[in-house]
């Protein structure tokens, strides 16, 4: 059985190449053979490919576009900073938002070879809840499987704090909280104090009724159902504070 190792490409000079891999993906060698150097991606760099393979040296093309490099980062904004950085590094293209919403830049590395450095399509899915799309409208947006979406998404929803509800109590400090309680996500808002096989009202709304992630993406917070759900232990000043905290959790 045949199995496929790594991509490996001609450089002119390993320690130049070295350092641009290095510098802008952050690339250790794992297997340094002098002149060919495996990094952590799993890329090689090898210089004088011409004489390891028996071929003439001149038959080398460097910069051919046939194919690229492919990275991808779920913070693009942040590499396009540490890229500015780097000005003697040539672009094929400034920056651009492709049909599928992915943002992407293709550069050169030292020896022409075509890289594509773009955000990663989880990212991208991620914004599109955070906007309070639902799976099946994320997914006509980045153009990708409706199943794949629904992984990204179940991914999503673990990645947030799962003790913060969807209308920003910290359920973590409640004294029922991992006793008669797991939290508003845990049990999808069908907490002990709601009726019985029912969400809490704020939970049926954003969630069920307005398919959003919280009442931070409602234009109406602080709501009506907010005001209504008020817990009655609260004097006024009390529950002031309890909704301004809540609205800045949110926003936060």
């Amino acid at each position: 059985m045949v199995k496929y190792c790594n991509t490996l490409i001609a450089v002119r000079d390993i320690n130049r190449s070295l350092t641009f891999y290095r510098d802008l993906f952050e690339q250790e060698v794992v297997v340094d053979l002098g002149k060919n150097k495996t990094l952590t991606c799993g890329l090689v760099l090898q210089e004088d490919l011409d004489q390891i393979a028996g071929f003439s040296k001149d038959t080398l093309r460097y910069g051919s576009n046939a194919m690229e490099l492919y990275f991808e980062t779920d913070d693009f904004q942040k590499f396009m900073e540490l890229l500015n950085t780097f000005p003697q590094v040539e672009r094929l293209h400034e920056p651009k938002t492709y049909p599928w919403l992915q943002q992407g830049i293709h550069i050169f590395d030292p020896d022409r070879h075509l890289i594509e450095v773009s955000e990663s399509m989880y990212s991208v899915a991620c914004r599109q809840f955070q906007k309070g799309k639902s799976v099946e409208e994320a997914a006509k947006l980045v153009q990708h499987p409706v199943e794949l979406v629904h992984v990204w998404y179940e991914e999503y929803l673990k990645s947030e704090r799962a003790d913060i509800s969807v209308c920003g109590t910290d359920c973590s400090a409640c004294y029922c909280f991992g006793k008669m309680c797991n939290g508003c996500n845990a049990c999808e808002g069908k907490v002990f104090h709601a009726p019985e096989g029912k969400a809490c009202p704020i939970y049926a709304c954003v969630r069920n009724d307005k398919a959003l992630h919280d009442c931070g993406k409602c234009g109406e917070l602080p709501c009506k159902i907010w005001m209504d759900t008020r817990d009655p232990k609260f004097s006024d000043e009390e529950f002031n504070e309890n909704v301004a905290g809540r609205v800045k959790r949110l926003k936060d």
